[in-house]
């Protein structure tokens, strides 16, 4: 039984009322730690949920410390499904917000045309710039609605919410069709991992909440985010230093395993190498050089 239902609320039940015909109530995990120091709340209440098409619905409330609190919706397409990613945040303090609302294109050439209109319509109301964040332009459309601590009507910000669950469910959920082309399969998994791995690795949540709960609490809640298929490794003492290359104009991001192997070669040859291999897989439609990716277009010779 959904014995936790009754307690969503804002944009969560929003979403939940918008899409829960969709979604599984046979199959639902819900996680809930909090802790408190004086008036200082730190707690994270998560549902993950399963639908049909979708790797993983993900509905979460958040306070940090007392000081930021808000709400995190991801809805992770199955690979095999021309599905961009919905991804939606709303939180801050009293004085300043920080927001996200953007469906994020798993393949390249994704028609957006539904959306734009929608889009044009909330960037005028709401005044919001483009976003001048490397690691949010790297995973997220044309048609990213960001906002990062600053002044936000947020009311304005809710409806354009709603109005972007309205487009996502009604042309691109409800009709995509199975995928069977497997190098668009691949493609689709290697963007939904570089969005899992840029937006797990700039995101401070783990590292708040390792200090509150501990790592064993800020794992298993990183496992659970992360777990469905492409899974991300657990994080370990070495992932906190490492930098990885990008290649902006390209769009291209690096991971460790990959950019280690560029690393074992002679020191005069890893520029010619990294170029080369960046542009072979760009070419490709690929957003993220993962080992898999780095050996399947390792070889510099010209096809």
């Amino acid at each position: 039984m959904d014995h936790l239902s009754h307690k969503i609320k804002g944009p969560l039940k929003d979403f939940v009322d918008a899409f829960g015909e969709h979604l599984s109530s046979d199959d639902v995990m819900q996680f809930y730690s909090n802790r408190t120091k004086g008036e200082k709340h730190t707690f994270l209440s998560s549902d993950f949920r399963n639908a049909d098409k979708m790797s993983v619905v993900m509905l979460e409330e958040y306070e940090a410390r007392g000081k930021l609190k808000g709400n995190v919706i991801l809805a992770l397409p199955e690979p095999c499904y021309e599905i961009p990613i919905f991804m939606f945040q709303l939180g801050g303090n009293d004085v300043q917000s920080i927001a996200l609302l953007d469906f994020s294109p798993t393949m390249p050439g994704t028609d957006f045309s539904p959306l734009i209109p929608v889009f044009n319509k909330f960037r005028d109301l709401l005044g919001i710039e483009p976003s001048t964040v490397r690691w949010v332009q790297s995973i997220c459309s044309p048609y990213l609605l960001h906002c990062h601590y600053d002044v936000l009507d947020t009311d304005i910000f809710l409806q354009a919410f709603r109005d972007y669950v309205e487009v996502w469910i009604e042309h691109y959920y409800k009709p995509a069709k199975k995928i069977t082309d497997v190098k668009r399969i691949e493609i689709a998994t290697n963007s939904i991992y570089k969005f899992k791995h840029v937006l797990h690795s700039n995101d401070p949540a783990y590292g708040i909440f390792r200090k509150e709960w501990g790592k064993s609490v800020a794992d298993a809640f990183y496992y659970l985010e992360t777990r469905n298929y492409p899974a991300l490794a657990m994080p370990d003492g070495e992932h906190e230093k490492f930098k990885s290359w990008d290649n902006v104009d390209l769009n291209v991001l690096w991971s460790r395993e990959a950019q280690e192997k560029v690393l074992q070669a002679p020191q005069s040859v890893q520029p010619r190498i990294r170029q080369a291999i960046e542009e072979r897989v760009a070419a490709a439609g690929f957003a993220m050089i993962t080992l898999d990716v780095f050996e399947k277009y390792m070889d510099l010779e010209s096809p």
